[in-house]
């Protein structure tokens, strides 16, 4: 029967919205990450250059200033030199370094604000203040020459001689004496000095004006580009801000589209998966309702799965089968799992086997009391997964009911077909054989003493009494009749049946020993049929046995809660137990399988029928029998009588 189909959900599309979904918001986080970053970066970087060229015009300016501080101051000592008792040259030196410093300070500037007039990158304001510098560092410096070189006249007034080496002049004492004797041209000289002094101040104080006005004009523009750079950041702040508010929504779009897809996805994996377990829980009722024991092995030989039959027969939890190794599964089957092993090690993993296969019985914990062998039928199938073979499923049948039925069943036909003939045969033969054994006994009674004669009827009368027991098994067969029960004390029954065989074991030379149990519990049996059963297993031992050998009789008795305890037996009380023990010849395995069918016999002279009547006479008892024999060896037959 096939299970119900499961649906085949595919989960791509639910990984193919996942991993979309993911790529894209990674994407934006990416995007959003990458675009602030560049932005404060660039930020950052114009923020980092605005102000090293702010700082650098600021110190420019700065700078200005303090070289036009210098050159004023040195431009005053120079002038001041007349009133100052130190010679000329220290302060024409200062003054010349201080001029060179400011030249300097210009030309940087000049090429400072030039270089940034070029790019466009100051303001106009800020490049009208620097023009300003430079057209006033003109007339200062230009001044600043007049002071530094004035004229003879001015020099002769100052004392300073030009003619010097090296620009220097020295005072001449003797000629300013004269100078100021004549008070007339030296007040000109000083009212020129003083006009030229005046015009200095204003240059100075021009120049202060214009370098303080240039520092103020940079200290603002470098406001202005911080106010700049404020508001560059507050936009792009916004810009990330709308960026996310963007990447939230698509986000939100992206995870209500996956949701919406998986939950789909999941509700028809919900379906498939109740269908598939509806489907499991119906193949597994089907595999758990078999009555027959399966078990499911993968290539490995590790247990996948079991019925419920396996389970209950060996009384074994399933959970601990699970991957366990078939060895120990069927550890109680040990020819069962010798044939799964051979199976699992053909080359042809798709190949089907049957094969019949008996379980000897075990004994458990020097347990002598065990079952019966048992048959059983076993089917090796190729597991198919995928339609590839991924196992074995191996199929165990008992068949020994099936076949005691079989066989009771094929004697029955058996008995049926040679009833009617056995039915005529033993009544043809029973009345000449009673006419016999009469005349040989009157014949016996006529010759006395005669030796010779005397023999040969004995041997005559031995050969009636085979035909007549012949007849008598016929009459069994065809007229079976229940068990005449009274108490027996199967030890003296024994006896009795040594007795009866005396003659057979003279002849045989065989010993018999006697192993009885004490106080062996009587029962209620009929002592004629078992008499008979006995008898006849101890001429079989006796005729199995070498001369000079021996026999053994012995009795033991089981309790009814002891543990060598027959189930098979009926008894609620326990069971007596006789064994027949020779060290014969044995049987073969043909032999002891055949051997309670009716008609077989390895006897020359043998019906074939003694073991048959003597297990039908065990089993009217309610007993059994158990036959343990090995070539050369010798045979043990143990019959089973419940108390």
């Amino acid at each position: 029967m096939n299970s119900p189909s499961i649906k085949h959900v595919n989960l791509r599309s639910i990984y193919t919205v996942l991993a979309i979904g993911f790529a894209l918001l990674l994407f934006l986080i990416w995007l959003i990450g990458t675009q602030g970053s560049s932005k404060l970066n660039q930020i950052s970087v114009t923020a980092r250059e605005g102000t090293d060229d702010y700082m650098e015009r600021f110190t420019l300016a700065l700078n200005i200033r303090e070289a036009t501080a210098e050159v004023v101051a040195e431009a005053r000592l120079y002038r001041a030199r007349p009133r100052i008792k130190v010679p000329v040259p220290p302060f024409s030196v200062k003054l010349k370094a201080a001029k060179n410093r400011f030249l300097n300070e210009i030309e940087n500037g000049r090429k400072l604000w030039g270089k940034r007039e070029r790019h466009g990158t100051l303001p106009d304001k800020e490049l009208a203040a620097w023009r300003d510098v430079e057209a006033m560092s003109q007339k200062f410096l230009e001044n600043l020459t007049r002071i530094e070189n004035p004229s003879g006249q001015n020099d002769a007034v100052n004392g300073v001689e030009t003619n010097q080496p090296g620009g220097q002049s020295q005072p001449n004492t003797q000629n300013a004496l004269q100078q100021q004797s004549q008070p007339g041209p030296q007040q000109n000289m000083q009212q020129e000095l003083q006009a030229g002094q005046d015009e200095f101040l204003k240059l100075r104080t021009e120049m202060d004006d214009v370098a303080e006005k240039l520092t103020e004009v940079v200290t603002q523009t470098q406001s202005d580009t911080l106010r700049n750079f404020a508001d560059r950041q507050q936009a792009a702040a916004a810009e990330v801000s709308r960026t996310r508010w963007i990447t939230w929504l698509l986000g939100l779009v992206v995870a209500a589209l996956t949701f919406f897809l998986t939950r789909n996805q999941i509700l028809q994996l919900r379906r498939a998966s109740r269908q598939e377990l509806e489907a499991r829980d119906f193949a597994r009722s089907i595999f758990d309702s078999q009555s027959n024991y399966i078990i499911v092995v993968n290539n490995s030989g590790e247990l996948l799965a079991v019925n419920k039959a396996f389970l209950n027969h060996f009384k074994l939890p399933a959970p601990s089968l699970v991957l366990q190794d078939y060895r120990a599964a069927l550890a109680h089957l040990p020819e069962v799992a010798a044939f799964v092993g051979k199976m699992l090690a053909q080359p042809d993993d798709s190949s089907s086997l049957r094969e019949r296969i008996e379980v000897r019985p075990r004994y458990d914990h020097g347990n002598q009391n065990a079952a019966d062998a048992r048959l059983f039928d076993v089917y090796v199938t190729p597991l198919m997964i995928g339609g590839q073979p991924g196992g074995r499923v191996v199929v165990i049948v008992d068949v020994t009911e099936a076949e005691k039925v079989r066989e009771e069943l094929r004697r029955s036909r058996t008995l049926s077909a040679v009833g009617q003939i056995t039915a005529t045969v033993a009544h043809e033969l029973y009345n000449p054989i009673g006419a016999v054994k009469l005349n040989l006994d009157l014949l016996e009674m006529q010759i006395g003493g005669d030796g010779d004669v005397n023999h040969t009827v004995g041997r005559l009368k031995r050969g009636v009494e085979h035909l007549s027991t012949i007849v008598m098994d016929l009459r069994y067969l065809t007229r079976p009749r229940d068990p005449d029960r009274r108490t027996t004390d199967l030890n003296k029954l024994l006896d009795e049946v040594v007795e009866l065989a005396g003659d057979r074991l003279e002849r045989s030379r065989v010993r018999v020993a006697r192993d009885y149990a004490s106080r062996l519990p009587q029962g209620q049996y009929d002592q004629q049929q078992l008499r008979k059963v006995f008898l006849n297993l101890l001429i079989n031992a006796v005729e199995a046995s070498s001369q000079n050998s021996g026999v053994e009789l012995q009795t033991r008795y089981v309790s009814g809660n002891g543990a060598l305890a027959m189930p098979e037996t009926n008894g609620a009380h326990g069971a007596v137990v006789i064994s027949v023990i020779d060290r014969g010849v044995g049987m073969s395995p043909e032999t002891k399988r055949r051997l309670f069918e009716a008609f077989y016999t390895t006897k020359r002279n043998g019906t074939g029928l003694g073991m048959m009547i003597t297990q039908e006479i065990v089993k009217k008892h309610g007993g059994k029998i158990e036959v343990e024999s090995e070539e050369g060896m010798g045979t043990t037959v143990s019959v089973y009588l419940p108390v």
